[in-house]
């Protein structure tokens, strides 16, 4: 069986090869089918189908749209990963299905904050995410997007 670090790893590889079909592959090749996306609190807040439909809206409107990886490791049983986004607001960014309605194209190259989250891996399947710094209202800033209070 292959080291927790080393599953992460490869689900990167194969995700970013050629988008958004590899990530499609990878997900299904990576993914449990109950993978759970969690914010800084733990709370759900994307189920697997949720975090692959908010992956193909980004790339729909970020055509450049890619992860930037930094530090990898294994730590408080899972895989510590250090990353940021970046790509150029090309197209609509639709978030309707959050009630956010839809960004117009804005032809901005955004690179988003520096971020850390937590990935639990059990056997072959990545089960879960976690953020530990940044989250949906970091990722949304930049764009303008104001995420409404509960």
């Amino acid at each position: 069986m292959r080291s927790k670090l080393d599953v992460v790893k490869a689900y990167i590889d194969m995700a970013w090869t050629n988008p958004p079909s590899s990530i499609m592959e990878a997900a299904a090749t990576y993914m449990s089918d109950d993978f759970q996306s969690h914010d800084k609190d733990g709370n759900v807040v994307m189920n697997k189908e949720a975090f692959l439909g908010m992956t193909q809206l980004l790339l729909a409107a970020f055509k450049d749209f890619k992860a930037v990886y930094g530090d990898l490791r294994e730590e408080d049983g899972g895989v510590i990963m250090e990353f940021h986004f970046e790509g150029t607001h090309t197209g609509d960014f639709d978030l309707s299905a959050m009630g956010l309605g839809v960004i117009p194209a804005s032809g901005r190259k955004i690179v988003w904050p520096e971020s850390i989250s937590i990935w639990k891996v059990e056997g072959d399947k990545i089960v879960s995410e976690q953020a530990m710094t940044g989250g949906l209202e970091s990722f949304f800033a930049p764009l303008g997007v104001k995420l409404p209070s509960a």
